[in-house]
Formats: C-alpha cells, structure tokens, sequence
C-alpha cells in the first residue's frame, strides 16, 4: 500500500497535477457563481505551471540535489568491491518495443560499464525489479535488462550480479545488502543520477555500507546567454522541476521514516 500511495498521492501535488486540481477547483467555483475564486484559482494554476517550466526554477531545484556529489570521469574514481547500480535506466519489452530501450537514465549503465572497464571493481551489482501494478508477470526484471546491455558494453557476464525484486530505492538498497555481504563486499560504487544520489546514499550508509558516489545522467544545465530563455516556459524544464520535485518529496518521506 504504501508503494501504490507512494506514487500516486505526489502526482497531484507536481505541477501538471496541481494545475489540474487548481483548475476543476476554479470550475466548482465558477459553477457556484464564486467568480472571484474561480479567479484567482485560474490565475495561481497558470502562474505556479509557467514557474515551474521555466530553467531558472528546475535550476534552482535540481542543483542542490545534484551538486552534493562531484560528477568524476571512471578513470578518477575511487576502487571498492563492487559497483552498484540502481534501476531506472529502461523502457520495458511491450507489444511496442521488442527489445528494452533506454530512458535518460540509462548513463547510469553505460557509467557502470566504464568504471568496471577501467579496473575500478570487480563485480557490477544491478538491482531492480519492476513495479507490480505497472508490469506484467511475463516482463523480465529490470535489473536482468540492465545486465545484459551492461554486457554488451563489455562487461563480462561472470562479473554481473542481479537483485530482481526491489520496487523502490530503499528495497534496491534492502534486498541488495545480502547479496553483497555473501560476496564479501563492504565498499561499493553506487551508481545513479546525480539528483537520486543523496538519498541512495544515505540509504545504503545506513545499511553499513561505505559508499563512494558516483553520479551519472546530470538533468541541471547552466544558465547562458540571454537571460529571457531562463524565464520562458519549456516543456524539457517542466519534465525538470517535476523530477526534481519528486526527488525532494522521497527525501523528506524517507528521512522521516528514518530510511536516509
């Protein structure tokens, strides 16, 4: 229950969501002959939807998740026993796609295959499942897709391991622990997007694990140029905020749950 409430609560408190509550509020106003209201609920729904979709507010909201960790090429990496890579990085097998594609997330595979390449660990740990009520019994793992174009990036398939049933970050870090205790395991590589890596971190540093970070997929561009573009709306700066929205919102549920 708390997955299912997890992702669908949040939806209708990020811009798009909000926007659309504002909006059938400002119709019920109108209806009841509360114009005024009707109003002011039209305009605080168009203003809070074009703030979020300019750069200068997904700036402002993704930096400070994404700049708590440096972004370091694989050769300036740290060592450790294994890297860990955290799922989010595919679009399933479906009646529309034969093989799984890649999301933006998808650095995260490539970022993974690069630090095992450059001799940083020996073993590469990719870890998700796929959420029950948004899946189908016959679609493989996530973490399975991972590996095998982990695989095809050159890493050896005697190097790979799997965590297949984790739904969520916290379950990645939960139902990983074992798997990299049995293999000796106490340094890892955590791989992930910059913005997703405070929390993950935190995370797996409960569980006992010394983590050294290593980011991937950075969403933050610097602002150039004329400053206009930086207040004009953009559908990539929406997709932006909304992300990085979602991020700020797991952190606080997490830390108040004592996960991070």
């Amino acid at each position: 229950m708390f997955l299912y409430l997890s992702k669908l609560l949040p939806v209708f408190f990020y811009p798009i969501g909000l926007a659309v509550v504002l909006g059938l509020a400002g119709a019920a106003a109108a209806w009841w002959g509360r114009r005024r209201t009707a109003l002011a609920l039209a305009v605080i729904a168009a203003l809070q939807l074009w703030a979020f979709s300019t750069p200068l507010v997904s700036l402002a909201l993704l930096a400070p998740l994404e700049g708590q960790f440096p972004v370091l090429p694989a050769a300036r990496s740290r060592a450790a026993d294994a890297i860990v890579v955290l799922g989010g990085s595919l679009h399933q097998i479906d009646r529309r796609r034969p093989t799984a594609e890649l999301t933006e997330g998808s650095d995260r595979i490539l970022f993974a295959a690069r630090l095992y390449r450059a001799g940083k660990a020996p073993l590469v740990l990719m870890t998700g499942g796929n959420i029950s009520f948004m899946s189908t019994p016959e679609q493989a793992p996530e973490a399975l897709l991972m590996a095998e174009l982990a695989h095809e990036f050159g890493v050896p398939r005697s190097a790979l391991l799997t965590e297949t049933a984790s739904q969520n970050t916290r379950e990645n870090a939960v139902l990983s622990a074992p798997i990299l205790r049995t293999h000796g395991v106490r340094r890892i590589l955590l791989v992930t997007s910059a913005f997703h890596m405070p929390r993950s971190v935190a995370i797996f540093r409960r569980l006992g694990f010394e983590v050294i970070p290593a980011a991937t997929d950075v969403l933050a561009d610097e602002i150039r140029g004329d400053w206009l573009f930086a207040v004009l709306p953009s559908a990539e700066a929406l997709f932006h905020s909304t992300t990085a929205l979602k991020e700020w919102f797991g952190l606080v549920v997490y830390r108040l749950r004592g996960w991070a």
